[in-house]
């Protein structure tokens, strides 16, 4: 039935800002059935000029503003109360080099930072461009962590927790039943975006908790990033109801039950996704890669789907969680566990002695995985098979030397197509019984965990390829090339931390094993995991996409997300689709206009739901490390250059994987400027220079875990640096390899 296009553009009129298909969807009260018949009436609307996509995914009316020509962005505000759009990537002025427009506090409006922006330029300097915000198209956050301060026995105020709102939210005093103290932290609903010289005005949502209790400074992370680690009840009641029938499946599905089959996970990890078999085939491997088949339980537009969708990854802060489906499918139903039938979608593929592939197959079945390893008893088989394994994994030992073997094989065909390994150490964070933080270190990588990721690589491309052939929309894993200026500053970089290759062909294109020669000849030299890091950021950003341009990283020309339904969304739509091709049933997302504008949207949401997971990961981490280390206030320690900016230097600290800033206000033995390549701060007067990768000694300043801040203070150079010697960098200690508190599960 068709939308009624007038109540659609009342709504859309209503809305500040943009709407995203399923806010319009709730506030019209349409089915999910009824998603499609809304699309049409949008692209109608839109052909007519009545409204117009914004950023992708998100629409809005087309107004008096919208009509005139201005620049598209996100806003970024920094400790002045200026601030800076970052320009749409594929604009004019991006192009001719203009990524950045400032904007002074008075014109902002009522931007807030990380909203997408139109902004009107209002002139151009020498320093770049100015210019003043005119619109808000897209709001970053509607909902915001902070502390609530009572004003008077009627109102109150919350201090954000994020820095970069540098503006009081005026509240009314929340009800009773919430249960909120004087400077409890709480969950806003901003209600009114005033301009910049007024205070915003909100609604108490929640209570979430008071700066004292365990774990309060992680939940306002993910929370402050949109992150809810509660499902909705309906959602909850819809997963406690859901069963397997197994009688059913096995009259169309697969039985390979008696195929011997093992899971390797991390010690901690609750959810198993994937399952390995193999046998040996003359010369050749018969690799099976068996993955939870999530699509069996959780169908498009369905009330779990929906969340799954909304969430598009689990995340995985350093000391809990967050899954993408609920327990009762992460943990249960769709977790590969041992001893036990579950369905699963597998891929058959046969594995030539150059790595290269035979003959595939895709196909849905049931497994019954015989041993569950951790990626620790697979290394100690491995590694010497101790009587004590033999006798528990006798049946399969066979097996895991099987698959390293096939795995070196595919291993050693991704270097010569000049895959990258820039083979880059996590911080790991040991918990004890208490919540606190009892020691840190970077985790080991064991050939075990690259025999299972060689594995996973080779189905994820194998799947990329089919799809590719069959001409099913998909969302490709793609990974472009740097961009020529980002690659020739990193090669003048690198030379300049003494490692001298030529990254490019005469017509100025990257070639892959150059830039894996530069990986390999860094080695284990003190820093060299800092250069490597350094490597990965010239690099773009891999992501998802509708269209299928190569995996630049793996060197793969067809590549994509197979591997991980359980906690990834783009992997579940894979999985549809491949169901449907096996079935011969109609693709969820099909060949037309309809079908691709919604992968489309699945790609643009789901890659910004990765970075958000990421960076919320990474940041959780800090705030954890940072604890462990106030202890040592005080201290000096001996630590890495590992980043240079105009307004400091980043130390790693040697026996710790963690940093802290040297702020440049503190070295007031000289004034120090950046240099042309921004890897070292050069004194005027003295000329003494730091440069990433030195190693220096620091104190201990002042540790603040509730931000993540580490401020330190240069005391000198080591005694092995003072003399110009160069000493083999030691990674952070490991003590003994406590178990952390909650598993963070696999993340290729």
């Amino acid at each position: 039935m068709p939308i009624n296009e007038k109540e659609l553009l009342h709504l859309l009129s209503k809305a500040h800002g943009t709407m995203s298909l399923r806010e319009m969807m709730r506030d019209l009260n349409l089915h999910s059935a009824e998603r499609r018949d809304l699309q049409i009436t949008l692209r109608k609307l839109d052909r007519t000029g009545r409204i117009e996509r914004v950023g992708g995914k998100n629409w809005r009316v087309v107004s008096r503003k919208t009509q005139s020509k201005v620049l598209i962005g996100l806003v970024q505000v920094v400790s002045s109360g200026n601030g800076f759009v970052r320009l749409d990537p594929h604009s004019a002025e991006a192009a001719e080099g203009e990524r950045d427009v400032m904007v002074f506090e008075e014109d902002l409006a009522d931007a807030l930072d990380g909203d997408t922006v139109a902004v009107e330029l209002t002139r151009r300097t020498s320093r770049g461009l100015r210019g003043r915000i005119v619109d808000v198209l897209e709001r970053a956050r509607t909902e915001l962590a902070g502390m609530f301060q009572q004003s008077d026995r009627t109102r109150g105020e919350v201090i954000p927790r994020d820095k970069s709102i540098q503006r009081r939210i005026e509240v009314a005093m929340p009800p009773k039943e919430l249960g909120i103290s004087n400077f409890d932290w709480v969950m806003v609903e901003i209600t009114d975006f005033t301009s910049t010289d007024q205070p915003l005005r909100g609604k108490i949502k929640e209570r979430l908790g008071a700066s004292h209790e365990r774990g309060i400074d992680v939940l306002l992370l993910l929370r402050d990033r949109g992150i809810v680690p509660e499902f909705p009840p309906s959602v909850e009641k819809a997963a406690s109801e859901l069963e397997m029938n197994l009688d059913e499946e096995l009259k169309i599905r697969h039985d390979l039950r008696e195929l011997k089959t093992i899971t390797i996970d991390p010690a901690t990890a609750k959810d198993f996704d994937d399952a390995l078999s193999i046998e040996k085939e003359g010369d050749c491997w018969r690799l099976w890669v068996h993955i939870a088949d999530v699509s069996y339980f959780v169908r498009p537009n369905d009330t779990i789907d929906e969340e799954a969708r909304a969430r598009a990854t689990s995340v995985y802060p350093v000391d809990r969680v967050v899954p993408m489906l609920p327990e009762r499918l992460s943990n249960d139903l769709c977790s590969l566990n041992p001893h036990v039938d579950r369905f699963t979608m597998t891929a058959e593929m046969i594995i030539k002695p150059d790595g290269t592939f035979g003959k595939t197959k895709f196909y849905s079945s049931v497994i019954h995985s015989d041993h569950r390893l951790t990626y620790e008893e697979a290394q100690a088989i491995l590694e010497d098979t101790p009587e004590a394994k033999k006798e528990e994994f006798g049946d399969c030992i066979e097996d895991l030397f099987m698959l390293r073997d096939c795995s070196r094989t595919l291993r050693s065909m991704r270097e010569r197509n000049g895959s990258l390994d820039l083979d880059i150490p996590e911080t790991e964070i040991m918990f004890h019984e208490t919540g606190e933080v009892e020691d840190m270190r970077y985790s080991e990588r064991f050939e075990a965990h690259r025999l299972v990721e060689h594995c996973m690589l080779a189905a994820n491309e194998a799947v990329a390829e089919f799809l590719a052939k069959k001409q099913a929309p998909a969302l490709y894993r793609i990974h472009e090339p740097a961009d020529p200026d980002r690659i020739a500053k990193l090669e003048d970089v690198l030379k300049a931390l003494g490692v001298r290759v030529r990254l490019t062909n005469r017509d100025g294109d990257l070639q892959h094993h150059q830039l894996q020669k530069a990986i390999e000849s860094i080695g284990d030299r003190r820093g060299g995991h800092i250069i490597r890091r350094m490597v990965l950021r010239a690099l773009k950003r891999a992501e998802y996409s509708p269209d299928n341009r190569g995996h630049f990283g793996l060197a793969s020309k067809c590549y994509c997300h197979f591997t991980s339904p359980i906690r990834r969304y783009p992997d579940l739509v894979v999985h549809r689709q491949l169901r449907a091709l096996e079935r011969n049933e109609p693709l969820p997302y099909p060949d037309d206009a309809d079908g691709r504008e919604e992968i489309a949207e699945l790609a643009d949401h789901t890659s910004t739901q990765e970075r958000v997971a990421e960076s919320a990961e990474w940041d959780s981490t800090q705030i954890k490390a940072t604890e462990y280390i106030k202890q040592f206030e005080g201290d000096e320690m001996n630590g890495l250059i590992s980043g240079v900016q105009g307004f400091g230097l980043f130390i790693e600290l040697e026996h710790y994987s963690v940093e802290g800033l040297v702020h440049i206000r503190t070295m007031t033995d000289d004034r120090y400027d950046l240099d042309d390549l921004g890897i070292s701060l050069v004194g005027r007067k003295s000329g003494r220079k730091y440069k990433l990768t030195d190693e220096v000694r620091v104190k201990i300043v002042r540790a603040n875990p509730f931000e993540g801040e580490l401020d330190l203070e240069l005391v000198g150079e080591t005694p092995a640096a003072s003399k110009g010697k160069s000493r083999r960098y030691a990674p952070p200690r490991t003590g003994k390899k406590k178990s952390p508190k909650k598993g963070r599960g696999k993340k290729r």
